[in-house]
């Protein structure tokens, strides 16, 4: 029964907003009322279908914007902030690569000890 006494609600909010059409206060109170994003693609409706009616009213074509506005900002604002997690490598490839690099370097080590002690000045 909720959801009816709440689109009753919405459709009397609306009424008032139709009542007092110049006043900005009442469009700004029957936004107020919209705090996501169904709520305020049916307060788009309302004004597209006055829009609808009279295409050069600037009142709800101001108010259309900011419907659209609004619903942009609470779109945005449900993305989540944290981009895409990077990639972790498993457990084994650090201590697999630091193995492998030390290996290298040991072999260079002992050719290079090898091609030293090897090496003469007396040859030509």
């Amino acid at each position: 029964m909720t959801g009816a006494n709440e689109a009753a609600d919405e459709a009397t909010a609306w009424a008032e907003v139709l009542a007092a059409w110049e006043d900005e206060t009442a469009h700004r109170g029957y936004l107020g009322r919209c705090l996501d994003l169904e709520a305020l693609a049916r307060a788009g409706g309302r004004y597209r279908e006055v829009l609808a009616a009279r295409p050069d009213d600037p009142v709800a074509a101001r108010w259309r914007d900011e419907v659209i506005r609004r619903a942009t900002a609470a779109g945005l604002a449900s993305i989540p902030r944290g981009g895409p997690a990077a990639p972790r490598l498993p457990r084994w490839v650090r201590p697999a690569f630091l193995g492998l690099l030390g290996a290298v370097v040991v072999g260079l080590a002992v050719a290079l000890f090898r091609l030293l002690s090897s090496w003469s000045p007396e040859r030509p």
